[in-house]
Formats: C-alpha cells, sequence, structure tokens
C-alpha cells in the first residue's frame, strides 16, 4: 500500500506528464514502503538512482515541450528543475561515496518537492499546453 498516492489533484491534463508524474510518485513511494518495513537502507541508493535518471528524462520532455510551445514562464521553470535536479544529484553522489543521508529527510524532501512542484509550478502550464495542442 503506497503512502504517497496520486489523485487527480495532481493532474496537469497532460497525459505524458500526468503518467510521468504518476511513476515518480511510484519511485518515491519504493523508498516510503521499504522503510515502513525497516528496510529503507536498503533501497535507498537504488530508489535514489532511479530518481535521478527518471526525474532527468521527465524535465527534459516538459522542457521541449515547452520551449516548442512558447511557454512564457520556461526560464523559471527550468530553473526549478535545474534546483532539483542538483538536490537529487547531491543525495545520489553522497550515497556513491558511502555518506548516508538521514532516510526520513530524503523521503519528506522528495514528497514535498514534488507535490509543491506539481502544484504550484506544473499546474501553470496546463491550459498553456493544452491551448497549444499538448494534451
Amino acid at each position: 500500500m503506497s503512502t504517497f498516492a496520486w489523485s487527480e489533484n495532481y493532474s496537469v491534463h497532460v497525459q505524458q506528464f500526468d503518467a510521468q508524474h504518476q511513476k515518480l510518485f511510484a519511485i518515491i513511494n519504493e523508498l516510503a514502503d521499504a522503510m515502513r518495513v525497516g528496510k529503507g537502507e536498503d533501497v535507498i541508493r537504488d530508489v535514489v538512482a532511479q530518481l535521478a535518471v527518471y526525474t532527468r528524462a521527465h524535465f527534459l520532455q516538459e522542457e521541449v515541450a515547452m520551449r516548442q510551445t512558447g511557454y512564457p514562464e520556461f526560464a523559471a521553470h527550468q530553473a526549478q528543475h535545474t534546483a532539483l535536479m542538483a538536490d537529487v544529484e547531491k543525495y545520489k553522489s553522497d550515497l556513491d561515496e558511502g555518506r548516508k543521508p538521514n532516510i526520513i529527510a530524503v523521503l519528506n524532501f522528495l514528497q514535498q518537492w514534488l507535490v509543491n512542484h506539481i502544484q504550484k509550478s506544473d499546474k501553470k502550464y496546463s491550459d498553456h499546453m493544452n491551448a497549444h495542442g499538448v494534451s
């Protein structure tokens, strides 16, 4: 049972990006589910690595769509993507070098960032994308 559940409230009304956001929820839930049974340390490195790869691909696809449709807030949105990737890459490099972050703090950060980014930033592009034929 996932603790971090996707709901229609998170929809940006772009099918491809909603599906990708759901995958991000699923990756984060892998960590939450493992923590629930005392296995968080066993999976955190793999989860953060998955998240780094998948998030980078997702952000690239969003940014391509924003450029193609002339999204007016592209630069600000891209800066948010860059900041999140820097945080995820920092967690990844810490784990790769044997430094163990506070797993609860990592999970809370990831959940809060994803929810806030979708709710406050991604939803802003919804109408723009739909108006330019991206749905």
